[in-house]
């Protein structure tokens, strides 16, 4: 988040400022949103329900500099009970070859096919923590704060997911 001072205003009630903040890190909370639904309009509603309960909740949040690790633990949040409420899981093998990337690039999209094909693999804890590790580039202490577990727990759920990928695959990962 380049400017803390546009944080600071929307938790004073300004809209505008969220707005710029919000758009800021929109991309990437469609990104993730869209890794768990597989659905481009499921996503873009949950960017939404995400940019709602962000400025409700803005009051909530701390420190201005960790404005984008909050507001993709709730569109994590957000997917995850989207998925439980539609009975939906994210099936095994699913061709997705016809992912839409957010802004429509499409070469973007087929670098993380084999990414979003690896997660359909993994349970929902293993899947939010390979997710932020590795296609959010987040460290092990800021995935431990979205998720709320210790920095040695989201080191371990990360190596024994990989290692479950490893076993699945026959050891070529």
């Amino acid at each position: 988040m380049k400017d803390g001072g546009l944080i600071k205003r929307a938790r004073r009630g300004d809209i505008s400022a969220f707005a710029e903040a919000f758009s800021e890190v929109e991309e990437e909370i469609y990104r993730v949103a869209f890794l768990y639904v597989k659905n481009r309009d499921d996503a873009l509603d949950i960017v939404q329900e995400t940019a709602l309960s962000c400025f409700q909740n803005a009051k909530k949040l701390r420190e201005a500099k960790y404005f984008k690790t909050w507001a993709v633990r709730i569109a994590i949040n957000r997917s995850l009970d989207f998925l439980r409420k539609s009975g939906r899981t994210i099936p095994l093998g699913e061709d997705l070859s016809g992912v839409p990337a957010a802004g429509g690039d499409e070469a973007e999209a087929i670098a993380r096919i084999t990414l979003e094909d690896l997660l359909n693999r993994l349970d929902e804890a293993e899947k939010s923590v390979i997710l932020l590790k590795y296609h959010c580039g987040y460290t092990f202490s800021e995935i431990a704060k979205m998720l709320k577990i210790p920095p040695g727990t989201a080191k371990s759920v990360c190596y024994r997911a990989i290692s479950k990928l490893r076993k699945e695959k026959g050891g070529e990962l």
